[in-house]
């Protein structure tokens, strides 16, 4: 009696056994999402990308990545090795760029061209139907938009700390060329009122007396040459 006891006793934990082997094995945890925890700048006008990594990394190829803005709208759907633009909203056509190269290496990211200010909030990104996982899995990326004008200097002033220093060189440098003018300026009068003033009264007297003999040197040139211009005219009257 008690060997027919342990022989069923057995037999239902086979059963057991294979009852649990039928169920199937829990893959949450495999694979996960990974992204950019900090919110994802962009100025509008410009392209940005949407990072989400499968990590471990794991060929994706043949799963489903949905791209989708604020949980209700198709931002970029990818399905059966191939981009669904159908299903689309109509604000991201010819705007999404999903590189199927790098989903072989697990990359997911999305690329959105021409950003706009309407573009600004939360992008989630859902891949179904990985190697072996059933589980799907979720990833948010935030996205703020700027305008160029956020950028610039609230007073106005266009320039950075760079255009500052180099405009501030200039000034120095100006400066210095000016002072180094007049200083040489100064000195030059200075050394020629020095050597006039070192002088002999008799040297400049010989230089007056030599700037007088020129000048009745050159107005007895001038009388003769008068003189003979003279004779040759009276001379050809003569004749």
């Amino acid at each position: 009696m008690l060997f027919i006891r342990q022989e069923h006793i057995m037999r239902c934990f086979l059963v057991l056994f294979w009852l649990i082997s039928l169920l199937p094995i829990s893959d949450q945890g495999k694979y996960n999402l990974v992204g950019s925890e900090e919110p994802i700048k962009a100025q509008v006008g410009s392209d940005v990308v949407l990072p989400c990594l499968v990590k471990p990394p794991v060929n994706a190829s043949s799963a489903t990545v949905e791209w989708m803005f604020d949980s209700s709208k198709t931002v970029h759907l990818f399905r059966n090795e191939a981009d669904e633009r159908d299903s689309q909203d109509d604000r991201y056509k010819d705007r999404t760029y999903l590189n199927h190269a790098m989903l072989e290496l697990g990359d997911v990211s999305l690329k959105l061209s021409n950003v706009t200010k309407n573009d600004e909030g939360i992008y989630s990104c859902f891949v179904h139907r990985l190697p072996d996982h059933n589980k799907p899995e979720e990833r948010h990326v935030t996205l703020v938009v700027v305008d160029g004008k956020e950028n610039e200097n609230p007073e106005g002033h266009s320039g950075g700390p760079e255009t500052g220093v180099i405009v501030g060189v200039v000034v120095v440098v100006a400066a210095i060329i000016i002072l180094a003018f007049i200083t040489y300026y100064v000195v030059c009068r200075h050394r020629v009122s020095l050597f006039w003033n070192n002088k002999s009264p008799h040297e400049q007297v010989i230089n007056d007396g030599d700037h007088r003999g020129n000048g009745n040197q050159e107005m007895k040139m001038k009388k003769d040459l008068y003189r003979t211009s003279d004779n040759q005219t009276k001379t050809c009257e003569s004749s």
